[in-house]
């Protein structure tokens, strides 16, 4: 499988608030997202970031899949935006292509645990990651080695690769993270772009039909479960 991940909001940039989401933001069938990667070769599936108005009326950072100019499944609408314009989607939709399993994780939903098992556990062998780490400079130094220590993490802790795409350099006090990057699934980082210029980075990856991934017996240690479950009824009750 030829598989080419772009940055969040590949299409059209990262708005800075909602009139400016509005002002990008592409309805069903996504016609001029799909139009854009008309030149890419039919083998290739890509992962494309960009602004949805949703059928409900509501603004995502979301990704579409496309292969051979269709759309493949049902976009990713990232579950945990920090960005005010955005609504929280709800699903984590696994897209199959050539006999392998892969899930998309938008940006700040990577920094989660979640996500990313939750997609493992349903088969995912392959994590694509679209970035868009466009922040105050000092913002982004800040959370440099932070961002790329999550990736790794994400990757060993459910033994799956991990491709990110990131935007890079500085312009009017922001910076791009640089974040682009192949990662194994042992943690091997097997390709990654300079951090402050644009760049495409590439490699053959081999994916394994089975999976290291451990699952949580709880029968192994009961109160384990129950602190776990203690934990989540004090979340619920605001505790």
């Amino acid at each position: 499988m030829e598989l080419l991940v772009l940055p969040e909001c590949y299409s059209g940039g990262m708005p800075p608030d909602k009139p400016a989401a509005e002002a990008v933001a592409l309805s069903p069938p996504y016609a001029h997202l799909i139009s854009a990667l008309r030149d890419c070769p039919p083998t290739m599936t890509v992962v494309a970031g960009f602004t949805e108005l949703s059928a409900g009326g509501r603004l995502h950072s979301s990704a579409a899949v496309v292969r051979a100019g269709r759309l493949v499944g049902e976009v990713t609408r990232k579950l945990f935006p920090r960005e005010p314009a955005f609504s929280p989607g709800a699903d984590l939709p696994l897209y199959r292509q050539e006999g392998h399993a892969f899930g998309v994780v938008i940006c700040n939903d990577a920094n989660l645990v979640e996500p990313a098992r939750l997609l493992a556990l349903a088969g995912a062998r392959i994590l694509a990651c679209p970035l868009n780490n466009d922040l105050p400079v000092e913002v982004t130094r800040g959370w440099a080695v932070r961002t790329r220590s999550t990736l790794i993490a994400r990757a060993v802790e459910n033994d799956c690769w991990v491709i990110a795409a990131d935007v890079s350099g500085t312009a009017g006090g922001r910076e791009g993270g640089g974040a682009t990057r192949i990662i194994a699934p042992d943690g091997r980082i097997v390709a990654a772009a300079q951090a402050d210029e644009p760049g495409l980075v590439m490699a053959d990856i081999e994916v394994p039909d089975r999976s290291f991934l451990q699952r949580w017996n709880v029968a192994q240690n009961p109160a384990v479960l129950k602190q776990w479950l203690d934990h989540v009824s004090g979340q619920r009750s605001g505790t």
